[in-house]
């Protein structure tokens, strides 16, 4: 029993929550209530995320927090991208008085709304719909599917607009519309305001010049010339993530961007450590394990592997469970002239996996291999993850003009991310197989994997990369490269580990190149399941947290 259903749901979601109401709950399901939710908050570890700054002039440290200021406000714009209902509810419970309220206040925070990410975004507070909308906030919440297909079909000099990553749909009677990012959202202009200030004290050209043109794209929705001179950013201590960039939200077509802010310090010394696997990624392509035919060749790239600090994380990459690293931009376009730049928050992995992942360890893995759990190999395949983002086909075999992501929709980033978590794996292989890595190395790198799967499915079957590490696990359970001990903890098979690894390596990049959304969908209805099997092992993880819930001095 929910104790704000019972208080009024109404009441609460037209913002007059009345705290005073007589509960017909007993004091017992209501204490029982309560508990619960203290559990759910409770599975996200407290931590406070700090950048070492001393490195920094005082001017870069004046620019950092303007970035800063402006990181916030993309947050609250991706308040109202979560779903239509997230801000409404958030704010009518910071209003009441009551203590209880106070708890599903800091719940809905992590959530960024009153639907839970972790259990299939199922509504923990309020009345109304059960489960948050598949189209989130960015249409109308009660546009299914076929009704925006058939109108997009039925007028194609719409169709640009509609399915743009940067505009808003809504109902005109009985028309759909597509409004721009910059007139829907007016903290849009204030943000572009923050970045001009930014860009006049930056002492570094390269960084005032994207700030300029990042300030120009969320001004006009235009984001190709920002994204090329980010890539182009030299010799910085400062870096940022800012706007609308990636489509995990939009659960409908995986069409819509969500606002995200990620202000970082660059961690010089730890990126250089990092080069290594940067000078190998032309080596990686031509390795994949897929028909040769599909394999293209990568552009003249300056792919750039940074670790970094976080200074301030908000929006999309803020809600529940949270990010460690990023491979962006996302445009192919802009990837094929310039690279990517590969970010890892060093902050935030050692905050994961001291938190997380070493405890998930000690209680699932075979004794043997818990030893052989380690710090820097999660660093490292974490990072590998990222380089193998950019790996593979962007466009579908046999039209260059049809991006992956769009022919496989609503079913691109999980398969997405399950490509770059088994290549990453399969990667090391080969940096083993050139003598780059040695056998020690791997065999902390194979028992780091297995206790950073359940990490990521304890995340939930709604998440991409929760249905990403369902498919791994239960895919290399068959195969028989994972296998269970008879005291119930896991180990793994190294004798054919690595060659299960190649084979759906195989089949996920085979997905992606031909735009197969039918095999795709085939695939993940089969392995990104949560079998019973799965479940025991996450119930007896319950004592542990599921993510951490993150602070910032910025």
């Amino acid at each position: 029993m929910n104790l704000f259903k019972k208080m009024g749901a109404v009441a609460l979601l037209a913002l007059a929550v009345s705290c005073g109401e007589t509960s017909d709950a007993t004091p017992a399901e209501e204490s029982k209530d309560m508990t619960e939710l203290q559990a759910k908050i409770d599975a996200y570890a407290p931590v406070l995320i700090k950048a070492e700054v001393s490195h920094l002039s005082e001017s870069q440290k004046q620019v950092l927090k303007l970035l800063s200021e402006a990181g916030h406000l993309a947050n609250e714009i991706f308040w109202l991208q979560s779903a239509h209902d997230a801000k409404p509810v958030y704010d009518s419970l910071l209003a009441s008085k009551d203590e209880d309220a106070k708890l599903y206040a800091e719940y809905t925070k992590i959530n960024f709304g009153p639907y839970d990410v972790i259990y299939g975004n199922k509504r923990f507070v309020g009345e109304g719909i059960e489960r948050r909308p598949f189209g989130a906030g960015f249409y109308p919440e009660d546009m299914t599917k076929e009704e925006f297909e058939k109108y997009v079909e039925e007028n194609p000099e719409q169709k640009e607009a509609l399915t743009s990553a940067y505009t808003v749909v809504k109902r005109d009677g009985e028309k759909l519309v597509a409004v721009p990012y910059s007139k829907e959202y007016e903290k849009v202009e204030k943000m572009a305001a923050l970045l001009d200030q930014a860009a006049e004290i930056s002492e570094n050209e390269s960084l005032k010049n994207y700030l300029t043109k990042l300030a120009a794209a969320l001004r006009s929705d235009e984001y190709y010339e920002a994204d090329m001179a980010w890539m182009d950013i030299k010799n910085n201590d400062i870096d940022l993530v800012l706007g609308p960039i990636e489509n995990y939200q939009d659960e409908l077509f995986n069409y819509k961007t969500a606002f995200e802010a990620v202000i970082m310090v660059k961690d010089p010394e730890a990126t250089k450590e990092l080069e290594m696997f940067e000078s190998n990624i032309l080596e990686f392509q031509k390795r994949l394990p897929i028909d040769a035919k599909y394999i293209n060749e990568l552009g003249k790239t300056s792919n750039i592997l940074q670790v970094v600090n976080v200074a301030y994380f908000g929006g999309d990459c803020q809600k529940g469970t949270k990010t460690i690293a990023a491979s962006l931009p996302n445009n192919p376009k802009v990837y094929m002239e310039k690279g990517s730049k590969k970010s890892m928050y060093k902050n935030m992995m050692t905050a994961k996996f001291e938190n997380i992942v070493k405890p998930i360890a000690d209680k699932i893995l075979d004794p043997a291999l818990v030893p052989h759990v380690d710090a820097n190999a999660f660093t490292s395949f974490v990072t590998l993850h990222e380089v193998s983002h950019t790996l593979g086909r962007g466009t579908v075999y046999g039209n260059d003009d049809l991006d992956v992501r769009k022919s496989l929709k609503e079913l691109y980033s999980a398969i997405e991310e399950n490509k770059a978590d088994i290549l990453g794996m399969y990667n090391f292989k080969h940096l083993h197989d050139m003598k780059l890595v040695d056998d020690a190395y791997m065999q902390k790198v194979v028992a780091t994997y297995l206790p950073g799967l359940f990490r990521s499915i304890r995340f939930g079957s709604v998440s991409a990369h929760g249905k990403a590490n369902l498919a791994q696990f239960n895919y290399l359970r068959e195969k028989g490269a994972i296998k269970k001990m008879d005291d119930g903890k896991y180990t793994i098979d190294m004798d054919i580990f690595f060659e299960k690894v190649g084979e759906m390596a195989h089949d996920v990049l085979t997905l992606e190149a031909e735009g197969n959304y039918d095999g795709t969908k085939k695939f993940l209805d089969k392995y990104s399941v949560m079998t019973p099997e799965i479940e025991q092992m996450i119930d007896s993880l319950k004592d542990i947290p599921r993510d951490i819930n993150t602070t910032y001095e910025y």
